[in-house]
């Protein structure tokens, strides 16, 4: 759906907000929160010297129950998800994936 664009934020380093700008434009929709739901996410390395962690952020579009997907990295690892600081630090966008789901936002009775 977003592809085109969203191939043109990956690969990018930036910080939460400016990510979360980049998908709003995008999307030409409103993001419900801009510092989304970040899980850490445990990836088997083919080299586990490399320096780096990987996390997921989603964000739910505002209006519709659309969910964003991004896969970022950081060039750091700390032991604890709350050591990181995704506001103020720069992470790498590694995908962005757009999650549609064709469900009503209330119950269809209620329409």
């Amino acid at each position: 759906m977003h592809e085109e664009k969203f191939y043109l934020i990956e690969g990018k380093k930036m910080k939460l907000t400016e990510l979360a700008n980049e998908i709003e434009s995008a999307t030409g929709g409103e993001l419900e929160d801009i510092r989304g739901s970040i899980n850490r996410v445990v990836v088997k390395k083919p080299a586990p010297e490399q320096g780096f962690e990987a996390f997921t952020i989603t964000f739910k579009m505002k209006h519709t129950v659309d969910l964003i997907d991004a896969v970022v990295t950081t060039d750091n690892k700390k032991k604890h998800l709350s050591d990181y600081d995704f506001e103020n630090n720069e992470f790498t966008v590694r995908l962005i994936s757009y999650i549609r789901r064709d469900v009503p936002m209330k119950n269809e009775s209620e329409l």
